[in-house]
């Protein structure tokens, strides 16, 4: 008797010939290796299919559920739930991967990158708050959006005007504002929790016009780091101040603060009051290794969210991996955290980053704020609205070896953390850790049981279990 893997595979084979690709083939090794996310580009799904349109994303739903075959959903590949062993891996980037702007909207499809959409709203002059960097797909948009206009223009769900969603049974729904009864639960759960409830094939989005953002960036002694916690939270929602704990060649022997205050007003006297921010922190500082200031537009033209390189080099920008080629590996953790980060937190994390298994190994500030709790928790699935800061924390490592010593240290970082977190940001938990559940709690609070329920209610057979709730 067949696997219930096995039969999905077969019956897709058999309706979708020319879209499915098998395992040991060329195109399916190419579609897994261009995944970001290593340990995910690692794994074995059952296969690979690569739609061209809504209806044959539906066909694959359909089939998957009539079987008890499960499914991922590859857009932008930097997650790692995006492939899972035994599972199809759906891939819209191959051919669902459009942006057009439409008026004050731009309709996106499902496997389109905010890069792309990006690109496409360049000559108009407007943009849509999304992350640091451009790869970023769906999986993204649909579970927060946290960036450098995050404190004026609130996350990237929050611009969400309509949504296109292939649910578990195949059926297809649009979304919006105006959607009644059970469609209206399954908007709320898309701005926040969209991959456990079905495949977004399409959306609209509302844009913003922006103008240059000015940038300032430090790299500083880490004795810095308690004055940038308590600047960070007094400066307007026109400027966001993150930071980076991490290593550069600027200082091979010392761990150092970098900090990146981006200003989208385009008011002299609003970037004044920013640069003298950022002055308050650097004067606290010991040495000042690196200052520079710079305007660009949104997002690339904007310097990379890193410390710069020997002499104050560029870094170079995330690039996207070439199949074939070598990997590392990451274990990645994000938190939410009120205002309340202080002097004692910025030792214990001084002294985390100095034990850090490997130079690779750093602790992201993202400023949020502002913006961010304009929407209620309850208004939307995506919980963590009174967070100050959403803290990414990132072991990354090279030698097999060192794998045990940077989960221990993601761990030891976390609990230092943890008098100050208020949420997790859901599109960093994964299945099959001891921490899962606890971190699922954490990453949905209140809105939890009513996700569960409404899953439940749509995915009786678990066709998207691989996504944790």
């Amino acid at each position: 008797m067949n696997s219930p893997s096995a039969e999905c595979v077969a019956q897709l084979k058999a309706v979708l010939p020319h879209r499915v690709h098998l395992p040991d083939t060329g195109d399916y090794r190419t579609a897994l290796g261009r995944v970001f996310f290593p340990d995910a580009a690692r794994r074995r799904p059952s296969c690979v299919v690569q739609p061209v349109s809504v209806e044959e994303v539906s066909t694959v739903m359909r089939v998957a559920h009539r079987t008890g075959g499960t499914a991922t959903v590859r857009g932008g590949g930097l997650s790692s739930n995006c492939v899972a062993d035994d599972a199809v891996m759906l891939d819209l980037s191959a051919h669902l991967n459009t942006a057009r702007p439409e008026d004050d909207r731009v309709v996106v499809a499902g496997g389109a990158t905010v890069g792309t959409m990006l690109d496409a709203l360049a000559p108009t002059g407007r943009v849509v708050p999304v992350g640091i960097v451009g790869h970023a797909g769906f999986g993204l948009v649909t579970r927060g959006g946290v960036g450098y206009l995050t404190r004026s223009l609130g996350l990237t769900i929050d611009q969400l005007v309509e949504a296109e969603l292939v649910l578990p049974s195949g059926e297809v729904v649009h979304l919006s504002d105006a959607s009644t009864g059970d469609e209206a639960d399954l908007w709320w759960a898309v701005r926040g929790c969209a991959p456990c409830f079905g495949v977004v094939t399409s959306a609209v989005l509302r844009t913003h016009p922006v103008g240059p953002v000015w940038v300032d960036r430090m790299v500083l002694g880490l004795e810095a780091l308690a004055t940038y916690f308590r600047v960070a939270p007094t400066l307007p929602r026109d400027t966001t101040m993150g930071a980076v704990l991490g290593y550069s060649a600027l200082s091979p022997d010392e761990p150092v603060l970098f900090v990146y205050t981006a200003c989208a007003s385009g008011d002299e006297s609003d970037i004044d009051r920013a640069r003298s921010a950022a002055t308050t922190v650097a004067d606290v500082s010991g040495t000042v290794l690196y200052r520079s200031e710079t305007s660009g537009t949104y997002l690339t033209g904007l310097p990379e969210f890193a410390p710069p390189g020997p002499d104050g080099e560029e870094p170079e920008p995330i690039r996207l991996p070439e199949p074939g080629e070598r990997r590392g590996s990451f274990f990645g953790k994000a938190v939410f955290t009120g205002p309340t980060l202080d002097s004692e937190l910025a030792e214990a994390l001084a002294t985390q980053i100095r034990g850090a298994p490997t130079r690779e190994c750093r602790i992201d500030f993202q400023h949020t704020g502002g913006a961010l709790a304009d929407v209620g928790d309850g208004d939307t699935a995506f919980w963590g609205r009174s967070g100050e800061w959403n803290i990414p924390l990132n072991a990354i490592w090279s030698d097999p070896y060192d794998g045990a010593a940077c989960l221990s240290w993601a761990g030891g970082t976390l609990d230092a953390l943890a008098p100050h977190t208020i949420g997790v940001y859901s599109v960093e938990v994964r299945p099959g850790f001891p921490e899962t559940g606890a971190e699922i709690d954490a990453a949905y609070g209140g809105n939890l049981r009513r996700l569960r329920e409404l899953r439940q209610r749509h995915d009786p057979m678990g066709v998207l279990t691989h996504y944790p709730l």
